[in-house]
């Protein structure tokens, strides 16, 4: 009887181990094997920050909180009458004004990479606009301000027709702004709208949306300058929400584009102040 259970036994673990060897288990779809053969789940670090830019209210509560400062500064800026020239508002638009978050979404449930699958995603001309953007930006025009969009997108067609479906004002080729050249820094097109306009207010979600002492630095850096200009913020610099993206990750990766993945998420880690 001990043999023959024994038998049967032998016969189940081996059967066992040929369906392991015949049907090897594959990775989930939403994992990624990198070539030490250590498993990542596809942009996972992105999940929580997608979740608020997407779900929480509180995101939703900060854009109007911003679009409404930048109403109370705009209205102070047109009460000064010793300011003569034309007023102008300076936007980014990704993330400022438009939300780009299903494409970062993507990048976690299906592996969307950057930049392609991005230029994808703009060319559609599909991203909604933020809360509370509309409504302000045509309220400046309306006082008679002009509303310039300074962008590092490059797709001109699919820019204006998305910011035009959602209703935006201005939006043709003298306003719209984009990157020209290999460059990421908008300082120049800032000056060249200052030679004309009085600059009321910057808007983005870049702290690079608003001077070149933020273009390319380190955290240590950022910081620094972003004491140094403390009371810019809420008044000539609106900073809108974006923790899913942008030049303080990079900053993390000395600007580098040649880490591996498995090599950014040490470094974030490494970055995590706990106790």
């Amino acid at each position: 009887m001990k043999s023959l259970k024994k038998i049967i036994l032998l016969g189940i673990v081996t059967t066992i181990l040929v369906s392991c060897t015949s049907n090897p288990i594959k990775p989930e779809p939403n994992k990624i094997v990198y070539a030490d053969d250590t498993t990542m789940v596809y942009n996972r670090h992105l999940v929580m920050s997608v979740l608020y830019q997407q779900r929480a209210a509180e995101c939703k509560a900060l854009y109007y909180q911003a679009f409404n400062i930048a109403h109370l500064m705009l209205d102070n800026d047109l009460d000064k009458k010793d300011i003569k020239g034309k007023r102008a508002v300076v936007v980014d638009i990704d993330e400022t004004i438009l939300d780009n978050s299903p494409f970062e979404a993507k990048m976690i449930t299906q592996n969307a990479k950057f930049p392609n699958d991005w230029n994808n995603w703009v060319e559609l001309a599909k991203a909604k606009a933020v809360p509370g953007s509309v409504d302000f930006l045509n309220y400046a025009v309306s006082k008679g301000v002009e509303v310039f969009y300074i962008t590092n997108r490059t797709q001109k067609e699919a820019t204006i027709k998305n910011l035009k479906e959602q209703k935006f004002p201005m939006v043709d080729s003298l306003h719209l702004m984009l990157k020209q050249d290999s460059t990421a820094s908008k300082e120049k097109r800032r000056k060249k709208v200052m030679e004309k306009y009085h600059i009321v207010l910057l808007m983005g979600d870049n702290l690079a949306d608003f001077s070149e002492v933020y273009d390319k630095n380190n955290p240590e850096i950022r910081d620094a300058k972003t004491n140094e200009l403390r009371n810019e913020f809420g008044k000539r610099f609106i900073v809108l929400p974006n923790a899913m993206y942008g030049d303080w990750e990079r900053a993390m990766y000395d600007n580098s584009k040649t880490f591996t993945n498995k090599e950014k998420a040490e470094i974030r880690k490494s970055n995590l102040i706990d106790y």
